[in-house]
């Protein structure tokens, strides 16, 4: 009789652990979904900016590339005033008084934050003060 119990109770622990194993996979796909990637590159002393339409309220994800062969730098007064997680050469750094993040030859960092206010924010090199650009977030209300 118990051998009996066992074979009926497989099922149904296997249902519930693939519905959970869908309903994860659903949960990582929409938090994917809902991050805004901006994507930057520094080539020959100059910011090329690759981003979406920024929506307000949204993680953004600000990911960095240096393919110049000298150091800058990105930064941007936004990030002093959000909650902002820097990444790179490995190390992480957290904080609303962040200014910006350093960037040697060939490497790359991603910051992540979320704005809540609509604007121009300008990002600038401190090192060659004629490198700057800018990320625009707009308040579009639907119609």
């Amino acid at each position: 009789m118990s051998t009996r119990y066992r074979s009926r109770a497989r099922p149904w622990i296997s249902s519930v652990v693939c519905a959970w194993g869908l309903a994860l996979g659903f949960l990582t796909q929409a938090d994917a979904l809902t991050e805004q990637r901006v994507e930057v590159t520094i080539k020959d002393f100059t910011f090329v900016t690759k981003q979406v339409p920024l929506q307000l309220n949204m993680p953004i994800l600000i990911l960095i590339r240096n393919e110049d062969q000298v150091r800058h730098d990105f930064g941007s007064s936004v990030f002093q005033g959000n909650p902002t997680e820097v990444e790179s050469d490995g190390v992480i750094s957290y904080g609303s008084g962040i200014q910006g993040v350093f960037l040697n030859p060939t490497g790359a960092a991603m910051i992540r934050m979320t704005i809540g206010r609509p604007g121009r924010y300008e990002f600038k090199c401190s090192i060659h003060q004629n490198m700057k650009g800018e990320l625009l977030l707009m308040n579009v209300e639907a119609v």
